[in-house]
């Protein structure tokens, strides 16, 4: 079944998102702590995060021996908010600076990727906290005919469900599933993810990932890359993440916002038909 949008539904889809997101932008930025995972954010509570990333490889998942060098430098805002009982809006911006060596030809490309808008809803939080989210990915801010995209131009629709627990003073859990359905040529994907985090002392915390990607194995235009390497139409990849986090403003008043930093390294384990590397960020955290 083709599910692409004819041009002219295509155009009032991208005014009416670009609108949507500028308009979650600004309510963001209005008044406490958001929660991420399957916690959502009280009414009115928001979490903002900018973080500076440095991703590199220079190996992939596969055989293919002419790819060199793939570093992508990039600013990534993410943000969510409490817009009614139980219901959150969140959102991820990318800036990205691309540049790939293939076959001793280098590309590079840079500029807004895609954007990433969704609600999530919390069911119940008794005995564990159950929720689900419905993202919806807008690849309308690039040009996926560049040498060397931003992206892969196409829209994708994920349903996932969330479960998590606080363990009290050892931390919490969580785990997620989903399937994200691609509009276009690329695979559909199974989405996985184990979450385990704690405070260390006061103020400073560390949490760990296993973010996983299964592709569905139905992409409908093979699996070779339509010019970036890192959003091939099908592939499988594992990540490991590793972050420490230090809230360094406090308020004794907890109407007040929150300031912290995080360091976060990621390092893809294992997969196919993509990129093999690391990635390092650096972050400015806000909570109100």
């Amino acid at each position: 079944m083709n599910c692409l949008l004819s041009i002219t539904n295509r155009s009032i889809l991208s005014t009416f998102c670009r609108s949507f997101f500028l308009a979650f932008f600004l309510i963001s930025f209005f008044p406490s702590i958001a929660w991420s995972g399957s916690w959502v954010p009280k009414v009115g509570s928001g979490y903002h995060k900018v973080g500076f990333n440095y991703f590199e490889a220079t190996k992939n998942f596969g055989e293919d021996e002419r790819f060199e060098k793939f570093t992508n430098r990039s600013i990534t805002y993410y943000g969510e908010v409490g817009v009614a009982k139980n219901l959150g809006l969140f959102t991820s911006v990318p800036f990205q600076d691309l540049e790939q060596t293939f076959d001793g030809e280098k590309t590079d490309g840079s500029g807004i990727g895609d954007v990433e808008l969704g609600l999530r809803y919390n069911w119940f939080a008794n005995p564990f906290v159950f929720s689900t989210a419905l993202t919806f990915k807008l690849p309308y801010f690039y040009d996926e005919d560049d040498v060397l995209p931003l992206g892969n131009g196409q829209e994708d629709y994920e349903l996932r469900a969330l479960l998590g627990r606080s363990l009290g003073k050892f931390g919490y859990f969580g785990l997620e599933g989903g399937y994200r359905f691609r509009a276009g040529d690329p695979s559909d994907e199974y989405r996985y993810l184990i979450e385990y985090g704690f405070s260390i002392a006061k103020d400073v915390y560390f949490r760990t990932k296993l973010d996983g990607i299964e592709s569905a194995k139905n992409a409908s235009g093979g699996i070779s890359s339509v010019g970036n390497l890192s959003v091939t139409p099908e592939f499988n990849l594992g990540k490991l993440e590793v972050t420490t986090g230090w809230n360094f403003s406090s308020p004794a008043n907890s109407s007040e916002g929150t300031w912290g930093t995080e360091f976060t390294w990621t390092k893809d384990l294992y997969g196919s038909n993509t990129l093999e590397g690391s990635t390092f960020q650096l972050a400015v955290v806000y909570q109100h």
